[in-house]
């Protein structure tokens, strides 16, 4: 399971693995960030593939923070602010090519996506409101 959740910085996200986040300002997937299914979402909301795209704005960095059972990564500020900027209709018309995509094996349902998109958004927006950025904790 992986938890996403918003941080001022790298040093306030690393806190996530010892106490983990909990609130209004969390979201728990079992989509992560470092899968096809995120990484099928990336190329949707950016209309490129993952090799296509310069720098990290957009893609996931996974250097924050790691110990035995944890890692800590950043979303891409790119990424976020694209996710941020979406209308309600746009995550309805994403979330079917989206739940099409083999990443999901036929097995996503749209509205499940709408809702993960819905509320990573409000975590988009909660990090750009307030200068800081998205992060996950994923177990292994």
């Amino acid at each position: 399971m992986t938890t996403y959740y918003t941080a001022a910085d790298d040093d306030q996200a690393v806190q996530a693995l010892k106490n983990p986040p909990t609130g209004d300002e969390v979201l728990t997937s079992d989509i992560a960030p470092d899968d096809d299914r995120f990484t099928a979402l990336i190329e949707l909301v950016t209309g490129k593939q993952l090799d296509q795209l310069d720098g990290d704005e957009y893609t996931v960095r996974d250097d924050v923070a790691t110990d035995a059972t944890q890692s800590v990564v950043a979303l891409g500020s790119g990424l976020v602010a694209q996710i941020a900027d979406r209308d309600a209709q746009e995550f309805t018309d994403l979330a079917g090519p989206w739940s099409a995509t083999d990443a999901f094996d036929g097995s996503a349902d749209p509205a499940e996506l709408v809702d993960y998109l819905t509320d990573l958004q409000h975590l988009a927006r909660n990090a750009a409101a307030t200068n800081g950025g998205v992060y996950a904790v994923e177990s292994f």
